[in-house]
């Protein structure tokens, strides 16, 4: 069962105002920051943070309960790149402030167009994306996870592990022996397929 069972419904208000937005002239990207839409994206963070039990769609460790900026709105396909899909709620999730910082607008299609604005309609077949997709993937058939480790069970886990570099702590910190063991321990499982 993937991540995330349902999609944001917006409240009548947050319609209207997604409206008035989409039809600006010059509409940018930017504009997702601005003041105005602070209650729009609190409405989207919140549903998010609830379907997702506080968990960040990537990296699958705990995101913040209040502050914003612990559980940044992630849009899957980046909205520098297709502004059409700003508001989709299947574009939607929230991620750690980790994970947004390295994914940043990297490509989430497997076969983008020449032309971003070419895609009119947000693609619902999971194979159309690069990355695991927390809508439509199973996260354990692309990322095994064992405490701090991430490891690729397809293309899709190799290219999510990859764009947000989620096997950052042990970069970082490096493999104690505790970790280590742990690993080893849950391979040998895997491998085995027993508990013991």
């Amino acid at each position: 069962m993937p991540l995330i069972n349902s999609a944001v419904t917006f409240s009548p208000e947050a319609i209207l105002k997604i409206a008035t937005v989409k039809s600006e002239p010059q509409l940018s990207h930017t504009r997702w920051g601005d003041d105005d839409l602070e209650e729009l994206r609190r409405e989207i963070r919140n549903f998010y943070r609830r379907e997702q039990k506080l968990t960040c769609a990537y990296c699958k460790e705990e995101i913040g309960v209040i502050a914003a900026a612990n559980a940044p709105i992630e849009h899957i396909l980046p909205k520098s790149k297709y502004i059409q899909f700003m508001f989709e709620p299947k574009n939607l999730c929230v991620i750690c402030a980790d994970c947004n910082t390295y994914k940043k607008d990297r490509e989430g299609l497997l076969d983008p167009p020449l032309y971003r604005d070419a895609v009119r309609i947000y693609p619902l077949d999971s194979s159309r994306y690069r990355l695991f997709h927390p809508h439509f993937d199973e996260y354990d058939q692309h990322i095994k996870k064992i405490r701090y480790i991430y490891l690729p069970g397809s293309n899709k886990g190799s290219y999510t592990i990859f764009a947000c570099n989620l096997n950052r702590v042990i970069v970082e910190l490096g493999v104690s022996d505790e970790l280590f063991n742990d690993v080893a321990t849950a391979l040998e499982r895997a491998r085995f397929g027993g508990n013991g």
